[in-house]
């Protein structure tokens, strides 16, 4: 097979969520981000998902294809419908419509944690899964590679391995997997095996079978060809026991297999010299915008304009133990006492929202809470502020801290994943430093990092030195796509 660059290389990204679409965190950006990147060089990219009910609300450029599809998960023989669309970028798009699966309000079940996962996610995903197939041959696209992510496509890598190969025109497609966050791995009952219709056999330790129960992941990992997770920190730390949720031991065995990519950002969506979400415009070579911004920031959220000459500490994202709030929470009254101001947007964990709130009530002046998804706060958020928090307990990419750096906001975070790798540490590395690190994950030394970010804001010569660093990075997908198309050509060869 011939995998000079001029070959186009073609692509099937098979996904749960892809922005625009639908979206609950990264895998949405990168499914909906990298494929634009890929076009740019040359490959033939198309997306699947299902097609949820917010995406047939929202989006009405979208038309159906005219045959159906015949799926079987475990006794049934479901019916599905294809539909067809194309990205703002041009990619086309097909949407899998199951409206006994996916026409719901969420994605993967109710946030309510009292309320939990949707029982039959085994079976939603089966079906998504095995009508990958069924999509190539009614619009007689079969794609060089199948780009599939996380555990809820997973299962295309072990029914191309199993089934689809004894098709002759399936014979050199290949399965790249790419694992957005280990933790979640679509974990359930053994019984369930007989819905996938995949050989008895390869319900074993060296398959899907993971204690007794069905792992999608697993599977995903053990057929793939090739393995990819989104940063070369977190693609060491998976392999090791505090990281690897059980699954280490499978990841070690296919290391050769294995490779971390860091996740991009969209650079014209996140770009602070022409974002629409802006009063002001700036950039590394003028920085007066950032000013105005943070001026009608904390307008906005309501603290004190007087408090422009104080450090603005700020946080964004899901509120999870994971994401290290507890240790924001135990930080804070200590940026209070130093006469520094917080704004955290974001939902999530009841009781950490409780923990927040009631800090709002005891420093009303200097910590303004929003519990809400807001894109353009978001992004005057990241526009305004100074420091930026994320001291997350293990964090496989992050996106937060890329914006941040691309908006002169100096982040403050914990040494793992992929904030290792695109944070450099101030104090390590004074000549090409972009923000603060701290390694050993407790609350004392996440304090004694922000002392010393305090300790250069308090100079500001220095302070813009910084900012003027980290928004000259590049973490464009442009840099990832190319990493991608390397991993691309090395299957097919």
């Amino acid at each position: 097979m011939n995998t000079t660059p001029s070959r186009k290389i073609s692509v099937l990204f098979c996904a749960s969520e892809a922005t625009p679409f639908v979206k609950s965190g990264g895998l949405g950006d990168v499914v909906g981000s990298l494929p634009k990147a890929l076009k740019k060089l040359g490959c033939d990219v198309r997306i699947f998902i299902p097609l949820y009910r917010s995406i047939r609300d929202n989006f009405s450029q979208i038309r159906p294809l005219e045959d159906k599809i015949f799926i079987p998960v475990g006794i049934h023989h479901y019916t599905g419908h294809l539909w067809e669309t194309l990205t703002p970028d041009g990619i086309i798009a097909y949407l899998l419509e199951k409206d006994e699966f996916f026409d719901r309000t969420y994605l993967y079940g109710n946030p309510d944690p009292t309320r939990g996962d949707y029982e039959d996610n085994a079976e939603r995903f089966i079906f998504f899964s095995r009508a990958v197939y069924s999509l190539c041959l009614h619009t007689k696209w079969i794609p060089d590679i199948l780009h599939i992510h996380d555990w809820q496509a997973a299962l295309v890598a072990a029914y191309l391995v199993h089934h689809w190969r004894r098709d002759p025109s399936f014979q050199t497609v290949k399965s790249v997997l790419t694992i957005h966050n280990l933790a979640f791995q679509g974990i359930f009952p053994g019984s369930y095996y007989g819905m996938t219709h995949l050989p008895t056999e390869f319900f074993n330790m060296e398959g899907m079978e993971y204690w007794g129960q069905c792992n999608f992941l697993k599977a995903g990992i053990v057929c793939s060809d090739f393995i990819t997770t989104v940063s070369p920190t977190y693609m060491k730390q998976i392999q090791t026991p505090e990281y690897g949720h059980g699954l280490d031991g499978v990841l070690k065995n296919r290391s050769d297999r294995l490779k971390g990519i860091l996740n991009g950002i969209d650079n014209e969506v996140w770009n602070p010299s022409q974002d629409p979400y802006l009063p002001a415009p700036f950039d590394s070579d003028n920085l007066q915008g950032k000013r105005i911004c943070k001026k009608h920031l904390l307008k906005k959220i309501g603290l004190p304009i007087d408090q422009i000459e104080r450090p603005l500490f700020a946080t964004i994202g899901r509120m999870t133990h994971q994401k290290g709030y507890d240790l924001i929470h135990a930080v804070a009254p200590r940026i209070f006492e130093q006469g520094g101001t917080m704004v955290v947007l974001g939902t999530g964990d009841p009781h950490l929202a409780s923990l927040f709130r009631e800090l709002r009530n005891a420093y009303p002046d200097q910590c303004s809470v929003h519990f809400d998804f807001d894109e353009p706060l978001a992004h005057l958020i990241e526009a305004g502020a100074d420091i930026f928090l994320m001291p997350s307990r293990f964090e496989p990419c992050g996106l937060n801290q890329m914006y941040s750096l691309r908006y002169g906001t100096v982040p403050v975070v914990h040494a793992t994943g992929g904030l290792e790798d695109s944070v450099i540490d101030v104090r390590e590395n004074p000549q090409e430093g972009t923000g603060f690190k701290f390694r050993k994950y407790s609350a004392e030394e996440f304090w004694n990092a922000l002392k010393d970010a305090l300790a250069f804001y308090e100079k500001p010569e220095k302070w813009q030195q910084i900012q003027k660093r980290g928004m000259k990075k590049d973490f464009s997908w442009d840099r990832s796509a190319r990493e991608y198309l390397d991993v691309y050509r090395k299957v097919l060869e």
